[in-house]
């Protein structure tokens, strides 16, 4: 299935003769934004299953809105406008569209989607306990993807939903933060910051801006430790597992292995200074 329905109510109850409305809200995660094709069209059955009646088989049908979740670090950074417009068409499978000139030089030095949610969080949740350990609220993380996409202001009821949307927008690439073609030799380098450095400094310049971006914004809110209690072995953990992925999956004593080769790598850029890297 592409997309994951949550109806808020596994069973009710409707007498004979009642009427009751049933409202379905369909979730796509970013597994499921991969699956759609270019074309935007979402198409799925429902079934409706009466106790001891017959099954409904109810079609559902849609297209998919413009988002900057899921498309290339490197083509958001050359759309200076909301990406939630007439004339943009989203090519799920992430090659540019006709208005990305995708050998022009870029016009942003990190997406501006992204600068918009940690400015939120930057202004109202340095001093939030358990920031990126509680979940937010589904409803305020689609409010957030609104905002960004529409270039409007975030409104949400907590601010755990903005980071748990920062999370799942950095996680939604295509081509991870530190890209595919880096991974393993950023996992042989993450022993010591010098050498984690120089595997950064080979990272092409828009996804090294954003990894830089990440890591200054994460080193801001362990400068408010006393207030929010968070840790630098914390933010890499969390953060290691986003900004560096494989291409393909990892099990086992492997994966367990590269995991803290991927909090160590992001660990040592939350401890150490640097500004060319």
């Amino acid at each position: 299935m592409r997309a994951v329905v949550d109806d808020r109510a596994t069973e009710g109850c409707c007498g004979s003769g009642q009427l009751h409305d049933y409202q379905l809200h369909g979730y796509i995660d970013n597994k499921a934004l991969k699956t759609i094709g270019a074309d935007r069209k979402l198409d799925e059955i429902l079934v409706l299953h009466l106790v001891n009646g017959k099954d409904y088989f109810i079609s559902v049908s849609g297209y998919l809105v413009q988002t900057a979740f899921g498309r290339k670090i490197t083509d958001l950074v050359r759309i200076p406008e909301p990406v939630r417009r007439a004339n943009l068409l989203v090519d799920i499978d992430q090659a540019p569209d006709d208005t990305v000139d995708d050998t022009a030089p870029p016009m942003l030095n990190i997406p501006k989607e992204l600068w918009k949610i940690v400015d939120y969080l930057y202004q109202n949740a340095l001093y939030e306990e358990e920031l990126f350990a509680v979940r937010g609220a589904p409803i305020d993380i689609g409010a957030v993807r609104d905002a960004v996409d529409t270039d409007t202001p975030i409104r949400v009821s907590s601010v755990h939903s903005v980071a748990e949307s920062l999370i799942l927008f950095l996680d939604s690439f295509p081509d991870p933060v530190i890209p595919y073609q880096h991974y393993h030799i950023c996992l042989e380098q993450c022993a010591h910051f010098a050498n984690s450095r120089r595997a950064l400094k080979n990272i092409d310049y828009s996804h090294r801006n954003v990894f830089k971006y990440v890591c200054a914004f994460l080193r801001e809110i362990l400068s408010h430790t006393e207030q929010n209690k968070s840790s630098a072995k914390f933010l890499s953990r969390v953060f290691g597992d986003v900004l560096l992925k494989p291409q393909l999956p990892e099990v086992g004593n492997i994966a367990k292995a590269t995991s803290k080769k991927r909090s160590l790598f992001v660990y040592q850029f939350l401890t150490n200074d640097y500004d060319d890297a």
